[in-house]
């Protein structure tokens, strides 16, 4: 299943259980590990690792099937805004318009993308949930890979990560539904630098490529 889809909604309760929480996840196919906190630093000063790219904007394509993304791309300081169209007879909701919010961040040689719901899409009772790519793109193309769960559920079973999740317990978890992370900004960009050039867990099979149009 197509992992650029995620620029669907998503916003969930707090507090109405870890259950309830991992559930709603489910309508985010193939985009299996979650995070509640931002993988940036959400406060004054700026973030250092945020930056911004040029090459990031434009108008890009991304076909599954016989359904195809368009995905409009802006910026605004350091944040990003997402637009996506579904076009095609295998699309769910072909011509629906879909916006969100992203932001870059260059940690070492590496470039990763943070994308969640746009502030005023979220209630004042509402969690947004945060999927977080590595990224690469250039003038003709945008790839975009998931952090995979079943190679972060190994290395937390092996004690090799140490990073906080719902459950608390990795044998816990649920086959074929997601993972969420509950670990700090800090804690996940520490991951992310370690493991960015590790394949079993942003594995390339795993990344959705979008063309420039």
């Amino acid at each position: 299943m197509s992992c650029h889809r995620v620029i669907r909604s998503w916003a969930h309760l707090k507090g109405v259980g870890i259950g309830l929480i991992i559930a709603g996840l489910l309508v985010l196919p193939g985009c299996d590990v979650m995070s509640i906190h931002p993988l940036y630093e959400d406060a004054s000063p700026k973030d250092p690792d945020l930056v911004l790219e040029k090459d990031l904007t434009g108008l890009w394509s991304a076909t599954d099937g016989k359904c195809t993304t368009i995905l409009t791309v802006s910026s605004n300081d350091e944040i990003y805004d997402f637009r996506s169209v579904e076009q095609g007879e295998g699309c769910s909701d072909p011509g629906k318009e879909t916006r969100r919010q992203a932001r870059l961040l260059k940690l070492d040689s590496h470039y990763f993308l943070d994308v969640s719901p746009r502030a005023e899409d979220v209630c004042e009772t509402c969690l947004a949930l945060h999927w977080i790519s590595l990224a690469r793109f250039d003038r003709d193309a945008l790839s975009l890979t998931p952090i995979d769960s079943d190679g972060l559920n190994k290395l937390l079973q092996a004690g090799t990560v140490h990073l906080n999740i719902l459950p608390e317990n990795p044998k816990l978890l649920i086959p074929e539904r997601p993972m969420t992370l509950t670990a700090l900004p800090k804690d996940l960009k520490t991951f992310c630098r370690k493991f960015a050039g590790n394949k079993k867990i942003f594995k390339p099979e795993s990344t959705e490529t979008f063309t420039r149009k």
